[in-house]
């Protein structure tokens, strides 16, 4: 079972969902020349589970989404389309894409 950290954000009636894969928290990426770094403070650090992650992208306004196996969640629900996908290096492993994706609902 694949886990994600999630974090939720309300305010003035809206709500954010934050969300990444697990292996990436903290990470910091590369995005055309600029890093891009999948921080706990913004994604949070409580562990759900596929299910659960599901559940809050339905009842969200918006969400903010990171990691290449949660991206890949959404397409495969119908929730986002591949060309949404913004593809970014893993300056660990150049080989290695992690795919960003924002959600308006």
């Amino acid at each position: 079972m694949t886990d994600f950290f999630m974090k939720i954000i309300e305010q003035a009636g809206e709500k954010l969902v934050a969300a990444c894969d697990k292996e990436i928290l903290d990470v910091e990426l590369l995005s055309n020349g600029v890093k891009i770094k999948a921080s706990s403070k913004f994604y949070g650090n409580e562990l759900v589970t596929e299910k659960e992650f599901l559940d809050a992208i339905k009842c969200c306004t918006s969400a903010n989404v990171i990691g290449t196996k949660i991206v890949k969640l959404l397409v495969k629900n119908r929730i986002i389309h591949e060309e949404a996908i913004l593809w970014m290096e893993n300056p660990a492993n150049k080989k290695d894409k992690i795919g960003h994706a924002i959600l308006i609902t």
